[in-house]
């Protein structure tokens, strides 16, 4: 069983060996919108602007057309990495040409590893525009370290952002987690597709520092998101939720839920200006599944984690 990264393929639910190809990487990316400058500002009065814009300011003259639009739209904010808000879940927010990324996680033994823990490698790109027509993912990822590249499998996503406002960000994805499988195990591992929607909402639209950012996301996929039993039958579909908060700046917490089980998430990015990011996943947390609780461990590089971002300079 492969151990998956928090990065950016759609889930943590544990899934059989050899259906354990599903890795989590895709909650960890975030789409950075940009944003149009606007055509005109306006300028106080006494910091030694030219006479014309002073004159412009006190009234005596027409203020530009747009000028009130101007001074009531939103900051543009520079542009800093944000914490994972997924919840180990597939989320409905797509990467744009230019993202990346690339991560690591070890993970614990659970049930059914013979108390040895094991780690997995995953990877991926993005291109397009979610906001503006479609933004498409394609990950690859490695099932075991301990094991290594006996098994993975490649998958691809796309989405588009629905709605895109000041206050209120909500886009949908969907993709095939294991498009393309390989491994040296016996059995064949059925394609897992899902299908996500997603809403983010700033509860400090005004705040240049600290937006605080709340996001919730519903949707529904194949077998790894399915009940399985203690003799490993499951049925072929399953529904899945994530609800996730900014605690601090560079601080997520995010707790998701499956008919597979019950996930935990803890996302720190310790250098806002740096596309590093640290994850601490607990899967399964009431030991619902025959391979019980497990922690997972995820350091990655990555310049999104598929999150909402507002008024961003990009």
């Amino acid at each position: 069983m492969g151990v998956g990264a928090a990065g950016a393929s759609p889930s943590l639910s544990v899934v059989p060996t050899p259906e354990a190809r599903s890795r989590s990487t895709a909650e960890f990316r975030l789409v950075a919108l940009s944003s149009p400058a606007p055509r005109s500002r306006l300028i106080p009065i006494g910091e030694g602007v030219p006479s014309s814009t002073a004159i412009a300011a006190t009234g005596e003259q027409a203020l530009p057309a747009d000028a009130e639009a101007v001074a009531s739209s939103p900051l543009l904010l520079p542009y800093l990495m944000r914490p994972s808000l997924g919840g180990g879940m597939p989320s409905g927010f797509v990467g744009r040409w230019g993202d990346y990324f690339l991560s690591g996680s070890a993970g614990t033994p659970g049930n059914l590893r013979d108390g040895v823990p094991d780690g997995s490698i995953n990877m991926g790109f993005a291109i397009g525009d979610p906001e503006r027509t479609l933004g498409v993912e394609v990950y690859w990822g490695i099932s075991s370290i301990k094991n290594f590249n006996d098994g993975g499998s490649l998958g691809v996503s796309a989405g588009r952002l629905l709605v895109n406002q000041p206050n209120l960000q909500v886009a949908a994805a969907g993709g095939l987690i294991d498009a393309i499988t390989y491994s040296n195990e016996p059995g064949v591992t059925p394609i897992n597709g899902y299908g996500a929607l997603t809403a983010a909402i700033p509860l400090r639209p005004q705040n240049p520092n600290f937006q605080q950012m709340v996001q919730f996301t519903v949707g529904a996929g194949g077998y790894g998101f399915a009940q399985i039993d203690s003799n490993f039958a499951t049925s072929d579909t399953g529904y899945f939720m994530a609800a996730g908060i900014e605690a601090l700046p560079n601080l997520g917490l995010s707790f998701g839920v499956s008919n597979r089980g019950k996930n935990v998430n803890v996302s720190y990015i310790p250098f806002r200006s740096l596309p590093i990011f640290v994850n601490l996943a607990g899967v399964d947390l009431f030991n619902e599944t025959p391979w019980g609780t497990i922690g997972v461990l995820t350091v990655g590089w990555a310049d999104n984690l598929k999150t909402g971002v507002f008024g961003v300079q990009r």
